[in-house]
């Protein structure tokens, strides 16, 4: 399985869209011409951990925000709504590459009212290997590296 930023910002996208199928959901905070509600996801800083072999840990900080027509009267009510949902429902975001999928845990999830927008923050860990350089052995027959006769 490829991880990709891309792909896991397509995975958090399709769990808006199924909970919100009328709501846009954009990546890119330059969007011209967006209508409230929206959602926009972005990526807040974010870390690399070594672990075990080739392994290393790709530790993910995810802000989703959500706008909504400022100045309703049920405006604070619709976002407390939201945040609500987004507390249910992302927990696990389901992950795929295209070819194989798998399900990503959230932790650190928090949310937060922020001049009439909601950003609903939360942490993704995954763990990554980089692939190998040393060729795999095909048979111990044919494997002839550091045997002398």
């Amino acid at each position: 399985m490829t991880f990709t930023l891309e792909k896991l910002r397509d995975s958090i996208a399709g769990v808006l869209k199924k909970n919100y199928p009328d709501v846009p959901v954009y990546g890119n905070p330059n969007q011209q011409g967006t209508k409230t509600p929206c959602f926009f996801v972005f990526f807040m800083p974010s870390d690399m951990e070594r672990e075990i072999g080739r392994r290393t840990r790709r530790v993910i900080g995810v802000d989703i925000v959500y706008l909504t027509r400022r100045n309703d009267s049920n405006t604070y009510d619709q976002l407390i709504t939201v945040a609500d949902l987004l507390d249910e429902v992302m927990e696990r975001v389901p992950y795929t590459d295209g070819v194989e999928s798998t399900e990503l845990w959230t932790s650190e999830r928090e949310w937060k009212i922020d001049d009439g927008e909601l950003h609903y923050q939360f942490t993704v860990k995954a763990i990554v290997s980089s692939p190998s350089n040393v060729p795999p052995i095909e048979s111990m027959e044919s494997y002839a590296g550091n045997i002398k006769n």
